[in-house]
């Protein structure tokens, strides 16, 4: 979380069972729901790679936070580009739609490289600063000398969002709404800190889909008594 190590680390020990809660639930269901189930667990994760960015920034370690910050980055500029397409794509049966999917999964792959390989190669491409109070990720894109960073965020999430809006699923366009309203609050209030605010958001709302599996096996096993009954 962008706001202490303290509030990152409790945003890990909450998001890591409930996505291993989420993962139980699709594995109830079809095991096709558990890419969708591990977003939780994931979004754990990266929060605890900025718990310990933190922890780094009060004792002056740098090295320590080096590695935290590109752990951070792995997943804003790489991981959910590639994720949440394949997550849809899996989980999606129209045939029209899984072509997109993959093709939207096939773009978010070369993007997040493009955006995180130059982080990996070329350490002086990030910084990571305090900025009111949250963590400021200072990075240069290399598609920051061809077009604003307005455009390759809107590109971003497009991939991002956009297979959420595509789904047949109404709950998973409603995270995609979501998803999409944290981030107008986030460019507009916290623009400072935009990658660090908007991915402790993203992670708040991915608690919905413990909702969302929920709702489904309940649905499923309603179902599954009602063809029962009728024997």
């Amino acid at each position: 979380m962008c706001f202490s190590a303290t509030a990152s680390f409790t945003a890990t020990a909450l998001l890591i069972p409930a996505g291993l809660y989420a993962c139980k639930l699709a594995m109830d269901i079809d095991v096709r729901y558990l890419p969708v189930a591990l977003i939780p667990c994931l979004f754990g994760i990266q929060q605890g790679f900025e718990g310990i960015g933190w922890l780094a920034i009060h004792h002056n370690q740098a090295d320590i936070g080096y590695l935290a910050a590109l752990g951070f980055l792995a997943f804003s500029h790489g991981l959910w580009l590639v994720w949440l397409p394949l997550a849809m794509f899996v989980l999606e049966q129209r045939p029209w739609a899984r072509k997109v999917l993959l093709v939207m999964t096939l773009l978010g792959t070369l993007f997040g490289m493009s955006l995180y390989g130059p982080f990996v190669l070329s350490p002086g491409m990030f910084a990571v600063t305090v900025t009111q109070g949250s963590i400021d990720y200072q990075t240069q894109l290399i598609y920051d000398q061809f077009f604003p960073r307005a455009v390759s965020r809107l590109f971003y999430m497009l991939i991002v969002l956009g297979p959420l809006w595509l789904s047949q699923l109404t709950q998973l366009r409603i995270i995609g709404g979501f998803i999409a309203l944290a981030l107008v609050i986030t460019d507009w209030f916290y623009n400072y800190a935009f990658v660090s605010v908007w991915c402790f958001f993203a992670a708040i709302l991915s608690g919905y889909i413990l909702y969302f599996l929920a709702s489904v096996g309940y649905q499923l096993n309603a179902r599954r008594f009602l063809e029962d009954s009728r024997w």
